[in-house]
């Protein structure tokens, strides 16, 4: 989290020192993106720089959770859209929520799209762990939705699914990079839907042989 001295800057500098992080940080990786180059481009001395952030691991979470704030900001605005959607189909509907994101947001995608190859595992799990306080309250109130139309039983615990649904919003990611080299959901609408499909096959009805 930035030092009160940053939040104390007029607000065309805060910006600016954001923009230039999140550019820098859309074209590298954590490791060699470079503090010096965020520095000159935003016009502020490196010691300035410590004034408003711990170090860089603190303006990489900070850049990449405030991206992600604002796309579960994006989501939550049109969950009205999910009320005639099964939890699956709500599922489904947030990957094609993303691709409208990325669109008026060209900015936020490229970053995401870096983030998803990023390999420095101290910084990639900074990011997931403040990403999935962000996505905790969308995920809730879809669960809660869910139980209120008798979908899902209203004995399951809303934040252990919650948790599962996170850690499958992970898996697809994982699955969209390692089989396309890409989190782009657009280009590969049909086959990603039919992995959703299979992992929410298994949260709903389980691993067991089915006898009739």
């Amino acid at each position: 989290m930035p030092k009160e001295t940053f939040f104390n800057l007029q607000a065309d500098k805060r910006n600016l020192i954001i923009s230039v992080a999140i550019y820098e940080f859309s074209k590298a990786d954590y490791n060699t993106a470079s503090i010096n180059q965020i520095c000159k481009k935003a016009c502020i001395a490196k010691g300035s720089f410590y004034q408003y952030f711990a170090d860089k691991l603190d303006l990489y979470v900070y850049v990449m959770t405030s991206a992600i704030e604002e796309k579960i900001k994006f989501f939550s605005s049109t969950i009205t859209e999910f009320h005639n959607l099964t939890l699956l189909e709500q599922f489904r509907f947030l990957f094609k929520k993303g691709i409208e994101f990325a669109k008026k947001h060209p900015k936020y995608a490229a970053l995401g799209e870096q983030f998803s190859k990023e390999s420095d595992e101290t910084a990639k799990s900074a990011v997931i762990k403040e990403g999935n306080k962000q996505s905790e309250t969308l995920f809730m109130q879809m669960i809660h939705n869910a139980k209120a139309k008798g979908e899902i039983d209203n004995k399951v615990d809303t934040l252990a699914l919650t948790l599962l649904l996170q850690s499958l919003n992970s898996a697809i990611y994982k699955y969209m990079q390692d089989k396309f080299e890409s989190i782009s959901y657009e280009h590969n609408e049909k086959d990603i839907n039919a992995f959703v499909d299979s992992l929410l096959y298994i949260v709903f009805n389980g691993i067991k042989i089915k006898t009739d």
